[in-house]
């Protein structure tokens, strides 16, 4: 792929709950007439967990194959000058994704927030409590320490509120 034209790509990750989708709304309420593109993970569905099993042979082969479907299109894209995805996936497939598709102008950047916070807005502001599992704890666990191993930029977003959250990634990603 041709990097040539100055296109970066911007994977926001982070459990359910932390923020992404807000992000990723106000980033495009803001910056509307920039070149830029936006783009939701979860936005060609997402099939139950007997489908993944019986389909993939495990929701992390669906996670995983449907990461590296995404990078190719973004990838592709020969649009727009920034991209910017969201969407919870382990970070070790995205970096797979752009190796694979040898583009390396792409940052990671996780949103994280402490479970009970988690909790509250799973379970409160978007009457989701079916989503607030041991699973997503776990979740929450495994990318936190995925982004640090990795070194990735973490944005705790428990006390953010939208504005700051969106200064914050704008800060991260010098924008």
């Amino acid at each position: 792929m041709e990097e040539a034209r100055n296109q970066t790509i911007y994977f926001i990750t982070g459990a359910s709950g932390v923020g992404k989708t807000t992000l990723v709304h106000l980033l495009r309420e803001k910056y509307h007439n920039q070149p830029w593109s936006f783009f939701h993970f979860d936005s060609g569905g997402v099939p139950s967990l007997a489908q993944m099993e019986k389909e993939y042979g495990s929701p992390a082969a669906w996670q995983k194959a449907k990461t590296l479907e995404w990078i190719h299109l973004l990838v592709q894209d020969g649009v727009s000058t920034k991209i910017f995805m969201e969407g919870q996936t382990n970070p070790q497939f995205i970096q797979e994704g752009f190796a694979q598709q040898n583009f390396k102008n792409f940052k990671i950047i996780l949103l994280d927030c402490p479970a009970p916070e988690v909790k509250q807005r799973l379970t409160i502001r978007r009457n989701q409590p079916e989503l607030f599992t041991p699973h997503l704890v776990n979740w929450l666990n495994y990318l936190r320490a995925q982004a640090r191993e990795q070194q990735i930029p973490i944005i705790e977003t428990q006390h953010l509120t939208p504005p700051q959250l969106l200064a914050a990634f704008e800060k991260v990603i010098a924008l």
